[in-house]
């Protein structure tokens, strides 16, 4: 149940931190620490103002406090709301919103159990607001700073000690005990006595412990920020170097209008092929694809610096997969031309390495591009009729196939043939 809460686009907005958040820039982080206490803050006060109405039933006095409750919640939210959202990047702006967001939420805390301790007959009521004041140092510790937590427990520590000798037992205004002349000894020996240093040590291992928690993970988030930097650094290096060298191996020359042309040509062969060679109907279009990427293809490896990381981390990994995937072609389209070259210029035995390991998709792509090679005029030899092309392929060439795809490729050669020859009279 939890679990589907959190998914949710309602809790992601008010007290998500999972998303588009840099946590390399401080002041990006304050602020959205900043968007999420405020919507704590108001869903306590309207808890407060719950206590109020709660506690209020056969209590006639109580409810113009649980009325006055409504206007107070909005006015503190629109103040805190205004100053946050006002200038998101100004860092001192909003420190001073976590301060107020935090001396609030104390104080608050503070005035509710005063008013629940004295206001009403039963203690009980008392003690559970007396919970709210260890409440609100949690919500303090959200914002993960020691320095904060430095700043505030002094206040804690005095305010709760007046609060403790006026409002928890009267100690202060207690005639009957200062009238008396060894009213010290008398209440260092008292109930009341035991019980407010119970409570102050209590509190003070709370805050110590909270404070070594907030230690940790402040440790922890600094040490993440300085390796998300590293890596940051790292990764403009890789991708400025990768970028310059994707630029000179994707673009080593212009191509030719007959070239984009013959591009096509091979597209449409190798979806025909490899729909023959059984492929469904998927593989088929990918292959397609895939055969005249290399020419289509608008890699963009300049990724904005203003983007958010996980977004820049995104746009990058696209781009990289792309880029990779148009080198593969472009080996594949070198590997069939040295093939061809070494085979016409008799300097087959330089090439050692058989094809028929190769993955499907570049055996049909480098089939089909052989095919059209051989037929086509290449500044190291002449353009080849389609039956001496099918001589050269099967006595020649084979060896780089694997059996059932070559095979295939013979028995609807005239096919092949047609395609080209239409081709060429389009063009």
């Amino acid at each position: 149940m939890l679990k589907k809460i959190r998914q949710t686009n309602l809790y992601n907005n008010l007290f998500g931190f999972e998303s588009n958040i840099d946590i390399t820039k401080d002041v990006l982080v304050l602020f959205r620490k900043n968007v999420v206490i405020k919507n704590i803050v108001l869903l306590s006060n309207l808890i407060y103002t719950l206590i109020f109405s709660i506690v209020s039933i056969g209590e006639r006095s109580n409810w113009f406090l649980t009325i006055l409750c409504i206007p107070v919640t909005y006015l503190v939210n629109r103040t805190l709301k205004k100053m946050i959202y006002k200038d998101k990047e100004n860092y001192l702006r909003q420190q001073i919103a976590m301060y107020i967001c935090c001396f609030y939420m104390f104080l608050s805390a503070l005035l509710i159990y005063t008013r629940l301790k004295t206001g009403l007959s039963n203690s009980f009521f008392g003690e559970a607001g007396y919970i709210l004041l260890y409440y609100s140092l949690i919500i303090c510790s959200f914002y993960q700073s020691k320095k904060l937590l430095r700043s505030v427990y002094p206040w804690v520590i005095v305010l709760l000690t007046i609060i403790h000798f006026s409002i928890t037992y009267n100690i202060i205004f207690n005639n009957n005990l200062t009238a008396e002349d060894n009213y010290l000894i008398i209440f260092l020996k008292s109930y009341e006595f035991r019980d407010i240093i119970l409570r102050t040590f209590i509190l003070l291992i709370f805050m110590l412990v909270l404070y070594i928690s907030v230690s940790i993970t402040e440790y922890l988030s600094e040490e993440r920020k300085k390796e998300l930097i590293r890596r940051q650094e790292v990764e403009k290096n890789y991708n400025d170097v990768v970028s310059d060298l994707f630029k000179i191996a994707l673009n080593p020359k212009p191509r030719t209008k007959a070239e984009e042309n013959e591009g096509l040509l091979l597209s449409e062969m190798s979806y025909k092929l490899a729909t023959l060679n059984g492929l469904v109907e998927d593989e088929a279009l990918k292959i397609k694809k895939y055969a005249n990427i290399h020419l289509i293809a608008k890699i963009d490896l300049d990724i904005p610096a203003d983007l958010a990381s996980d977004e820049r981390f995104k746009k990058l990994s696209e781009e990289s997969k792309l880029a990779s995937l148009v080198l593969r072609r472009l080996q594949l389209e070198r590997k069939t031309e040295d093939i061809i070259r070494a085979h016409l210029e008799g300097a087959a035995d330089l090439i050692v390495e058989n094809n028929q390991s190769t993955a499907a998709s570049d055996q049909v792509v480098m089939l089909c591009d052989m095919y059209i090679s051989l037929r086509s005029a290449r500044t190291y030899k002449r353009a080849i009729n389609h039956n001496n092309t099918i001589n050269l392929l099967e006595n020649v060439y084979r060896i780089y196939f694997d059996p059932l795809l070559f095979d295939r490729f013979l028995r609807y050669s005239e096919d092949f043939r047609d395609m080209f020859d239409n081709f060429k009279e389009d063009f």
